[in-house]
């Protein structure tokens, strides 16, 4: 019998915070471990990996391999561990180790290229960081996975790569956005006053309230929302708050945020700002709310959309790419930059439970078909056919 296949994969986001990056990696890793049990996992961090972040599986071998910095352990020690134990494809994110110290086939994962599209988003180190290694990564690797067609699009149309060579791999729904047995049993009214009852006990929230998750930088555009929604609050008289979940990522931005809403007028215990929650209470944050905001002017694909609307929360997003794509008509969609698009169309929603159900019942049927079953299977394809690029099948 042939040996098995051996699949490096650079899992460094697995030790972090949980982050859009710790959930695609987890889920892409949990998934490729039940739709193929005969390929040799491998995966490499540089610190230890959190007890119970992945599954024990007989195919799956995990790797510590410390190092004093990110940058170091790239371009040094992992291509170092790599050659004891020559793999048949490595998969890393975005920054693709030098071909000289690490010369296998090469399958790179780019979510997006705002850093290109969009550079007054980032600091100026990073974004030269970013244009000086990514560009080249992607054109080493012989396969370039990102999560939308809409970014997919937005790589060629930058960069000039083959076509075949760039593949949109959506992403899926994680397993604790989904009703357990007992929850599926209860009416939607039923579901949601049960979660609105444990936010009160763990949040203090004791109001209807509007959620929006994400780190809160540029791109977001939370200030906007700040102000849209404090205004619609006084103009339409609503009793609900705004909650905005999620670390700071840029401190310019909290300053900007608490100007939109001192410019709204609202009062100051109408926001609440949690901070970083735990991966447990996202859920519960978004099955509670009356409505789930995502303003954002730019994403790779959003998947706080899908979770949200997973979890049955009615929701509204900006025209931003690439929402048409992920959100399709299960969405309520608004100009990006308008607060007074922003106004009306919260309070159009917030004021009508027949629009609210709508969109819950919409959103249920319409995240059926994002699975992170369908988006591994479009990565082994993806291994398989940098395996076939290199002829260096086993």
């Amino acid at each position: 019998m042939p040996n098995p296949l051996r699949i490096a994969i650079d899992g460094r986001t697995l030790t972090g915070r949980f982050t859009g990056d710790r959930t695609y990696w987890r889920n892409l890793i949990r998934a490729l471990l039940k739709l193929d049990t005969e390929t040799e996992y491998h995966i490499y961090t540089r610190l230890p990996l959190p007890e119970g972040e992945l599954p024990t599986a007989p195919n799956l071998f995990l790797h510590h391999l410390p190092a004093k910095s990110d940058r170091l352990w790239l371009f040094w020690t992992f291509p170092m561990a790599l050659r004891k134990a020559p793999p048949n494809v490595v998969h890393v994110q975005y920054t693709v180790p030098f071909r000289i110290l690490c010369p296998y086939p090469l399958v790179t994962t780019i979510h997006d290229i705002s850093f290109r599209l969009h550079p007054e988003w980032f600091e100026r180190k990073d974004r030269f960081l970013m244009n000086l290694t990514v560009p080249p990564s992607m054109r080493r690797a012989e396969r370039v996975l990102t999560v939308s067609e809409t970014s997919r699009q937005q790589i060629l149309e930058t960069y000039p790569l083959p076509p075949e060579k760039v593949i949109a791999t959506p992403l899926g729904v994680s397993e604790e956005f989904f009703l357990s047995e007992a929850e599926a049993k209860l009416s939607p009214t039923d579901l949601r006053s049960a979660a609105k009852a444990e936010v009160t006990v763990k949040f203090g929230i004791t109001t209807p309230f509007v959620l929006a998750v994400g780190v809160l930088q540029p791109r977001k555009n939370l200030p906007l929302l700040a102000e849209a929604f404090g205004r619609a609050k006084i103009k339409y008289n609503l009793p609900h708050k705004l909650v905005l979940t999620g670390k700071i990522g840029w401190g310019a931005q909290s300053e900007a945020l608490q100007a939109a809403w001192k410019r709204s007028g609202a009062s100051e215990e109408a926001l609440v700002l949690t901070g970083y929650v735990e991966d447990a209470d996202v859920p519960l944050l978004m099955r509670a709310c009356d409505v789930f905001a995502h303003p954002a002017l730019f994403e790779g694909f959003g998947l706080p959309v899908v979770e949200a609307m997973t979890c049955g929360a009615p929701v509204v997003v900006s025209e931003a790419p690439p929402m048409p794509e992920i959100a399709g008509s299960a969405a309520l969609r608004f100009e990006g930059g308008s607060v007074e698009a922003w106004t009306e169309g919260l309070a159009t929603v917030l004021l009508s439970e027949e629009i609210r159900e709508e969109l819950s019942a919409k959103g249920r049927e319409h995240t059926k078909q994002f699975t992170w079953e369908r988006m591994a299977s479009g990565v082994l394809d993806a291994y398989r056919s940098a395996l076939m690029d290199s002829n260096t099948l086993p």
